[in-house]
């Protein structure tokens, strides 16, 4: 019997827009997942940061390296699945690099206009005290009032973004700098695996009547700063989302709701709950048949 497997599922999406369905997750169905790998000798674990970054790691800008490397752990040890994602009208929080590997920062600063190199170097500190191997340049934390910060790390993600545009930078390559939060996990967890279309399901919500404006902000890319909606998220989002279809075929599911009172209706959610855990039954079914296969060959082997 496999006492020692643990199921590690990430559970990849933005969060104020997916509030309902993370909640429903959490309280119908991650429970019931529990029990039906506890009676097959296994374990259950869901991956929910949501609750797990702290405001010392959003200070110290470590909140996407946890979540990097949170995603690699569930692959490295957990038997598939190990990863889904939610997706539905917001491509998400789009942070400046926290660390940029230094054969990238030559090139960005040699391709850099003279105002963008300023900005970039600015921004960035090689920090001896870390150790990193190889060495990187590091964000240096926020100081001061919180706003302030902000604004000096969107100023400094636009350069990085037009100097990384000068350098010709390509592929993934780009995505520590153009791609949001979400896109980088997903881009891990479901896009760079050669086995992902065998295991990882992906939900895409869709909202009839959506609002284009301030009152549904949570759903969508708004920037309340400028009273408008990111320009080119919505871009973005479609092209991931075409690119999961691409990649997972009929693993990608599509949910169906309207809007009202200020929230997408709940109506979906029964269904998207039942769809999920029969998924995830099923894939834990046949790794688990899997896994057994080749412990009866192991021990033939022996034998």
């Amino acid at each position: 019997m496999l006492t020692t497997r643990t199921f590690r599922l990430f559970l990849s999406s933005t969060f104020s827009d997916f509030h309902a369905e993370r909640e429903a997750l959490q309280r119908d169905v991650f429970p019931r997942l529990e029990t039906y790998c506890a009676e097959r000798g296994t374990r259950f674990q869901a991956i929910d940061l949501r609750w797990g970054i702290t405001e010392e790691a959003q200070q110290e800008h470590d909140t996407m390296r946890i979540c990097l490397e949170e995603v690699r752990r569930s692959q490295e040890l957990s038997p598939r699945p190990n990863f889904a994602v939610l997706l539905g009208d917001r491509y998400g929080w789009e942070p400046v690099p926290a660390r940029i590997p230094l054969d990238h920062w030559n090139r960005l600063l040699n391709a850099a206009a003279p105002a963008d190199r300023s900005t970039i170097r600015s921004a960035y500190e090689l920090d001896a005290d870390r150790n990193a191997i190889p060495p990187v340049m590091w964000l240096k934390k926020r100081r001061g009032d919180w706003a302030s910060g902000q604004l000096q790390e969107l100023a400094t993600r636009d350069s990085l973004r037009r100097a990384a545009d000068r350098a010709g930078f390509t592929g993934d390559e780009r995505l520590p700098y153009f791609a949001s939060a979400t896109h980088q996990e997903i881009a891990l967890g479901a896009l760079a695996g050669e086995d992902a279309r065998d295991h990882v399901h992906v939900y895409v919500r869709h909202i009839e009547d959506l609002p284009q404006d301030a009152s549904a902000g949570d759903f969508i890319d708004w920037d309340a700063t400028q009273g408008q909606l990111v320009p080119g998220a919505r871009t973005r989002l479609r092209a991931l989302e075409g690119q999961l279809r691409d990649r997972l075929g009929d693993k990608v599911h599509d949910l169906h709701t309207g809007w009202r009172d200020g929230a997408a209706h709940p109506g979906h959610i029964a269904a998207f709950c039942d769809a999920f855990y029969q998924h995830q039954v099923a894939l834990i079914d046949a790794e688990l048949q899997a896994q057994g296969q080749a412990t009866e060959f192991d021990e033939r082997e022996r034998a």
